[in-house]
């Protein structure tokens, strides 16, 4: 209950803020960045959130700035080749997406606060707003969840900005749904499956709609206008899926 309080929070604080981001009519104005490492750019997490949003007429306008195994100390710093800090200042985004590296919370939660604050101000001051990708436990301590989650929560009040909490979305899967496999074999990253959710979400969070009723499969189309699949789950799959993304996600959508 106290979790789903600070969601509404959150949600007001944004509405005031930028405009009511999440109830907006999408003309394709509505530009998103998502600022992360391989949990954001395998398996496309920005291209499935784009695509979904054409699907429903919502035609988002994604973009990403990633490399992997960074974190957000290495994108402020500019490392590893990243721009991140000048996509933000020069790109006219409604909203940013900050997904850190998957061991900060547990390994350097005082520089996952740093850097947040200092990407969160950089944020504001372009004139969008952030909004947070809480990820997942490795497979072999499903415990971890507990302390990502508090980490993200703690990030999320400190920089008044929404959680999307996907980690919480795998966990409940991976108790309901075992046969379904969210990670790959090196137990970090995610699979197909996995990484259906995080889009479900994120299309909730910045549409401020339901996932049900999405397509279990996800396209795009190349130069040629052929199309080429992003994500394919079965019917079933992906109906239950999305009711999953929709209980944790309710205080954002329809």
């Amino acid at each position: 209950m106290q979790y789903k309080i600070f969601i509404a929070e959150i949600i007001f604080c944004l509405f005031s803020l930028s405009g009511n981001v999440f109830s907006q009519q999408n003309d394709g104005s509505k530009r998103i960045l998502f600022v992360g490492n391989s949990y954001t750019y395998q398996w496309n997490l920005p291209q499935q959130v784009e695509a979904m949003s054409r699907e429903t007429g919502d035609d988002l306008y994604v973009r990403q700035s990633t490399a992997g195994g960074v974190t957000w100390g290495q994108h402020w710093r500019g490392e590893k080749g990243l721009t991140t800090r000048e996509k933000i200042k020069s790109g006219n985004y409604d909203i940013v997406v900050l997904q850190n590296h998957s061991m900060r919370t547990i390994m350097a939660p005082d520089s996952m606060m740093i850097y947040g604050k200092l990407l969160a101000q950089e944020i504001r001051q372009s004139g969008a707003e952030p909004m947070l990708y809480m990820t997942w436990a490795r497979v072999w301590n499903p415990l971890m969840i507990d302390t990502i989650e508090r980490g993200y929560q703690e990030v999320g009040q400190e920089i008044n900005a929404l959680v999307v909490p996907v980690g919480k979305m795998w966990q409940e899967v991976r108790l309901q749904r075992p046969e379904l496999t969210l990670h790959q074999p090196d137990g970090s990253h995610q699979t197909p499956t996995g990484m259906y959710i995080a889009a479900c979400a994120f299309y909730s969070a910045l549409t401020g709609k339901t996932p049900i009723g999405l397509s279990p499969r996800n396209f795009m189309e190349d130069a040629n206008g052929e199309r080429v699949y992003l994500n394919v789950q079965s019917a079933n799959d992906a109906q239950y899926l999305q009711e999953v993304v929709k209980k944790y996600m309710l205080e954002v959508v329809d």
